[in-house]
């Protein structure tokens, strides 16, 4: 879905359609199926290492491109919050939270911002976020845990630390920060731009400036899509009547910007837009048509890289499957790789048809879910790691106590 809006923002020709996305899935099945077909060292192994240059190079354009100074900075300080909070956020729980709203935070001598009522977090946090991602990574452990098994053969236990968890991690933090502290930024010039999340309706505008085009703007036209105008879009229209424009002026300053609903909320650059009146795909692309005339070079190069990663995530699960299949084989049959290639290809085809977007929350939901019997699991299993590492370097006798009785024992064996 991110990909159509993208190529819908480069080319207005592409629609946002499920046709759109269904050609783009099928292209993605296409390259991904031809990769898992050479194998780990060759397709996969390329792919893998081309998206993460294309990723790096993306990551180091927008570090020089946008204010250095203050990334780095907003780097060294967001690392200094994230190990000060670390322990006391891994133990939050939204106790407080879950009692419902609180009241005498001003008899308490505490400072409540202008607009609420109480200094209450978000009731809904931590479900929709920490829950969240705890078990979407959880459930995501098997596949990628297989994966990276099967990559890392030979390698010590030092080396695959320092390759899975060390390097991986400091690298996503950079990511986060670059990415996240940019988008930020733009947020914050935005508003101080009073660029906002106006409810005008500009279908409405430009019907009245066919009608009188040298008419002035009146907010008694009924302007705003509902019946009264937000805030901002109250705001907004004053600015423009002080300033005595026309509906024909307002209609011709909405057009220089390509989509007429995007007036009041970017600028006619782009270098500045208020990402929280964006859809959530269309803001990585505002970022990058931020950046003047590498705009669309780096939004054209950023689909090609979501593409790719796309299609490492596809191969590498396909192979995973396949791998499962074959009872543990380290290389599959060719054809039972391309047949479980095609089939995650019809299975992403038949959701999106079916339910659309619905679809993929109720599968991602599913997925969740089963995080917390994976969490089990995992326990088991790192306790399992600890000990066969205890018996390889000699600390414990493999041949030593254990249970008498096998796990299953008690289903399959007569009680007397």
């Amino acid at each position: 879905m991110q990909i159509n809006e993208g190529l819908h923002l480069m080319n207005s020709d592409i629609p946002v359609s499920t046709e759109s996305q269904l050609v783009i899935i099928w292209s993605i099945t296409a390259v991904a199926t031809g990769s898992v077909l050479t194998g780990v060292k060759y397709g996969i192994r390329r792919i893998s290492e081309v998206c993460f240059c294309f990723g790096l190079a993306l990551m180091l354009c927008v570090l020089f491109l946008d204010n250095t100074v203050y990334l780095l900075n907003l780097y060294v300080q967001s690392m200094g919050y994230y190990f000060q909070w670390l322990l006391q956020i891994g133990f939050h729980s939204d106790a407080f939270e879950q009692l419902g709203p609180s009241a005498g935070a001003e008899d308490r001598g505490r400072f409540v911002p202008e607009g609420f009522v109480t200094t209450d977090g978000p009731s809904g946090w931590m479900n929709s976020w920490t829950i969240f991602y705890w078990g979407w990574w959880i459930a995501w452990c098997p596949f990628v845990g297989m994966f990276i098994a099967k990559i890392s053969v030979g390698r010590t236990i030092k080396e695959f630390i320092a390759g899975t968890m060390a390097a991986p991690v400091i690298y996503v933090f950079m990511w986060m920060i670059i990415f996240g502290g940019a988008g930020l930024r733009m947020e914050r010039e935005a508003a101080q731009n009073n660029l906002c999340c106006h409810n005008i309706d500009m279908g409405r505008v430009f019907n009245l400036s066919m009608v009188g085009p040298s008419n002035l703007i009146s907010l008694d036209d009924g302007l705003c899509a509902t019946k009264d105008c937000n805030p901002c879009a109250a705001s907004l229209l004053a600015r423009n009547i002080g300033d005595g424009m026309t509906y024909e002026d307002l209609k011709r300053e909405a057009q220089m910007l390509g989509k007429p609903e995007w007036w009041g909320k970017t600028t006619v650059s782009r270098n500045l837009t208020r990402l929280s009146c964006r859809k959530t795909e269309e803001m990585w692309f505002d970022v990058m048509m931020s950046y003047g005339d590498l705009g669309s070079f780096l939004s054209g190069f950023s689909l090609i890289s979501l593409v790719l990663y796309f299609v490492t995530s596809s191969d590498s699960g396909s192979l995973v499957i396949d791998c499962l299949a074959s009872n543990g084989h380290p290389e599959p049959p060719r054809l039972q790789r391309l047949l479980w290639a095609l089939i995650e290809g019809l299975t992403a085809s038949a959701l999106l048809v079916a339910g659309g977007k619905q679809a993929l929350t109720a599968l991602q939901a599913m997925s969740i879910a089963t995080g917390l019997i994976y969490t089990i699991l995992m326990c088991i299993a790192c306790l399992s790691l600890w000990r066969a590492m205890q018996v390889e370097v000699g600390d414990l006798d493999p041949s030593g106590p254990s249970f008498d009785v096998d796990i299953l024992d008690p289903f399959f064996h007569r009680p007397f």
